[in-house]
């Protein structure tokens, strides 16, 4: 029986099937759009996802610009992902983006990014033996304290105590002269060269004479904490300030009937007081709280003063403190110079017959300069190079070339904006691949919003107890006050070290917060990160300090070199990197003074290296199983994408349906209201972030005028730079106009390589939130760089505090 059915035949060409894609969720504009793309796409293949551009180079529609996708909130937004073909970058054969629910746009990170400048098919210099350390002590058998004019207890204590046999190079010049001589000093020498102990030695020596005969036998009167103060040791931050009374303190032990004490901002005065009160022989202090003690602390008396000691006095300077400087000197020069204390110690003959000033400076920029005509009189000129010592009493060159030391290795990374923190994250994760070969490291930053933000990011979600002394050796470190400045860092630590502690260090913290910090990050015996501005950059001297990473670049070359000078103290090795962002800051290398040859590396090694192997995220997200891919391009993107998706989950105890919920409340009268729908609260770390972005752009701008033409703000991607944020789009306020700011900047600083008056605040107009007024993000935005130019003129921390 034949079959009853019909047979069709239907005739399919030649062309692929094609699947039809639904979109669902989202805004009814944002879905028309994106099929509407994906419509045109499977059309043609080699045409990009927008009707504006095209992968393979093809023609444009120049009559029409490109249109900028509609955010939620009904302001225009940058279209990262539309603008690659824009920028004549090309990113294969890639499905467009779809706009997700919250009406964002995801980009790529490998799209639209500038081309480099630099050629880095160029053949790499030549490697050259690996240099002397530059600022190791000398290794003369000869060559020791005793021989420098020290007293033979002095001597003992330095090499059985502190480990000390051989001075460096500029104690070896200065030693001698501060000894002998009466004269004021200008020291000049690189960082980690030993100055702190070049001028306190000395000091400690002359002082300790009132006490001991030559053949170092007491005498009858011994002098002690009663017997005046003979020394006053200035510094330009608080936390210089206690590292060298640490130190200081150290040589003392070879003393014990001296004291020393330090009067520092952040604390308070009454205890300062009855310090002073009780006596003191040598006084650490901060210039503004100096001055303060001078007009109204009676006891603090300054006729027995014999040194007065101004360590980085450029700093000082630039900080704004040359008045309270000026009115120090002024007092100290104003009392008579007592030849004996109130106990009938003779002081002449075996200390200085006059006031002895020593000015510290690693720089003879201009306003050391004048510094050095405010307090130093017939100053002799001491360097650690004995022929530049003799040039400059010959009349030559007065200005010493100052550069890292030579053991110091340097790189330079081009990192484009929209890559900078997943590179950040690639180069800690490498760095601390294996174990025992960087135990510390230290990232500057900027300005104080960022460093709190970063510090957020790369802080593990996970709550920790505190420690035991029978489960932590750190235990004894542990200080309340470190709650919220110290944490295990997540993201970069592995199967070596699975335990990386991360600190946060700026001068808007409490000064107790910025004490505990820094010494748990120098006490720390496991692996150690400290995310800081620059109030680390000066002086500080932290043990086994192997890597600087210079996240965001200094705002002077002379910072620069201070910042990397953290690392490779003492003869120790380090190593410093540098990131630049391709375009004109690739022209700021040739600023940059380096013994060695320094070749700038593209990010695509720095990446390859660190995300040669899963990075384990802290929160699940769902770009959790895309991180887990073998390319390191997939895994770098699965890792903004990560940090993007945490910016915008809800805030702790927030529902997606929050608005939604509404309650009803009894009035007075017995009729019934509906409250109004509350909204969700945004995720802190998302304010973090924007905070962080608004306070980091002001920041860029404040580069002296001298670097200005390789940190241009013209030149600056805002929306590129907000990725770097973990933010899709650039929020508004930049500017801090009048109607988005709810305070006035209250901080001002006098100081600066142009001693003009400045005012700046890192928080300055980050009261107002996105969302509050939309339509003037994008203005704000494009009047931002006209803005800007005019703002800052000299480069200062911000929040020094």
């Amino acid at each position: 029986m034949a079959d009853d059915g019909m047979l069709l035949n239907f005739e399919l060409g030649d062309a692929p099937l094609k699947t039809q894609v639904k979109f669902t969720g989202g805004r009814w504009r944002d879905r028309k759009r994106a099929e509407k793309s994906v419509k045109r796409w499977q059309q043609d293949p080699t045409a990009s996802a927008t009707p504006q551009n095209r992968r393979d180079g093809g023609e444009q529609d120049s009559s029409r610009p490109p249109k900028r996708q509609r955010t939620e909130n009904g302001s225009l937004g940058r279209n990262f992902g539309s603008r690659s073909a824009a920028d004549g970058q090309p990113d294969g054969n890639r499905a467009p983006s779809h706009a997700m629910k919250t009406g964002q746009i995801t980009s790529s990170l490998f799209s639209s990014n500038p081309a480099p400048v630099t050629n880095f098919d160029e053949p790499a210099a030549e490697e050259v033996e690996p240099a002397k350390p530059s600022n190791a002590p000398l290794t003369e058998e000869a060559e020791n304290f005793l021989a420098l004019g020290l007293s033979r207890r002095v001597a003992h204590h330095l090499a059985s105590k502190l480990e000390m046999k051989a001075p460096t190079a500029i104690q070896k010049n200065t030693i001698p002269q501060l000894v002998k001589e009466d004269s004021d000093a200008f020291l000049q020498a690189e960082t980690g060269s030993g100055k702190t102990l070049a001028y306190l030695l000395p000091i400690v020596h002359r002082i300790m004479r009132l006490s001991l005969n030559d053949d170092g036998s007491s005498k009858q009167t011994k002098v002690h904490r009663n017997s005046g103060l003979f020394a006053i040791i200035l510094a330009p931050t608080r936390e210089l300030c206690k590292q060298i009374a640490v130190v200081l303190e150290k040589v003392l032990r070879c003393a014990p009937w001296l004291v020393c004490t330090t009067v520092i901002g952040g604390e308070s005065k009454k205890s300062e007081k009855a310090r002073i009160r009780k006596g003191v022989n040598i006084l650490i202090a901060t210039p503004g709280r100096l001055a303060d003690h001078l007009d109204n602390t009676k006891v603090l008396e300054v006729g027995t003063v014999r040194w007065l000691v101004l360590d980085e006095g450029d700093r000082m300077m630039e900080m704004g403190f040359e008045e309270d400087i000026r009115t120090i000197v002024g007092k100290i020069r104003k009392d008579k110079l007592d030849k004996q204390n109130k106990e009938g110690v003779v002081l002449d003959g075996i200390l200085p017959s006059r006031r002895v000033t020593v000015l510290c400076s690693a720089t003879m920029k201009m306003n050391v300069q004048k510094l050095g005509e405010i307090s130093l009189q017939d100053a002799a000129h001491i360097t650690a190079s004995k022929s530049d010592m003799e040039n400059d009493a010959a009349g030559g060159a007065t200005e010493a070339v100052f550069s890292a030391p030579s053991q110091l290795k340097q790189a330079i990374v081009i990192v484009p904006a929209k890559l900078r923190l997943v590179t950040l994250v690639a180069l800690l994760k490498s760095t601390f691949a294996r174990k025992g070969s960087v135990m510390k490291a230290i990232i500057f930053i900027s300005c104080a919003d960022s460093v709190d933000f970063h510090f957020e990011v790369l802080k593990s979600t996970k709550t920790l107890e505190p420690p035991s002394p029978e489960s932590s050796p750190n235990a004894k470190t542990h200080s309340p006050h470190t709650d919220t400045t110290v944490a295990p860092a997540a993201y970069i630590t592995s199967p070596a070290n699975p335990t990386i502690m991360i600190h946060k260090l700026h001068g808007s913290l409490a000064q107790p917060v910025r004490t505990s910090t820094l010494n748990a990050f120098s006490a720390c015996k496991e692996p150690a990160v400290l995310i800081t501005t620059d109030i680390s950059s000066r002086g500080l001297d932290v043990p086994a300090v192997e890597l600087v990473v210079e996240y965001d670049p200094a705002f002077a070359v002379a910072d620069h070199v201070h910042r990397i000078g953290r690392t490779a103290r003492a003869g120790r090795p380090g190593k410093a990197v540098l990131f630049l962002l391709p375009g004109c800051e690739e022209g700021y290398k040739s600023l940059l003074h380096s013994t060695a040859p320094t070749n700038p590396e593209l990010y695509e090694t720095v990446l390859q290296k660190g995300l040669a192997t899963p990075v384990d995220l802290p929160t699940p997200t769902n770009s959790d199983e895309a991180s887990k891919k073998q390319s390191w391009t997939a895994r770098a993107e699965a890792l903004q994408l990560h940090f993007e998706q945490r910016l915008l989950a809800p805030a702790p105890g927030a529902t997606e349906d929050a608005e939604e919920d509404t309650q009803t409340r009894t009035g007075k009268n017995g009729k019934q209201y509906k409250t109004r729908p509350t909204k969700p609260k945004d995720n802190p770390l998302l304010d973090s972030a924007r905070q962080a972005f608004r306070s980091h752009i002001r920041a860029y701008a404040t580069h002296v005028r001298e670097e200005r033409v390789y940190f241009d703000m013209t030149q600056l991607h805002l929306g590129h730079t907000a990725k770097s944020f973990g933010l899709r789009e650039a929020p508004g306020g930049i500017g801090g106009g009048v109607s988005r700011r709810t305070h006035k900047p209250t901080t001002t600083s006098k100081g600066g390589a142009s001693g003009t008056k400045r005012t700046f605040d890192d928080r300055d107009g980050g009261d107002a939130r996105d969302g509050e007024n939309p339509s003037v993000d994008d203005d704000a935005a494009r009047r931002m760089r006209e803005k800007i130019k005019a703002v800052m003129n000299v480069a200062s921390e911000f929040n020094i505090g």
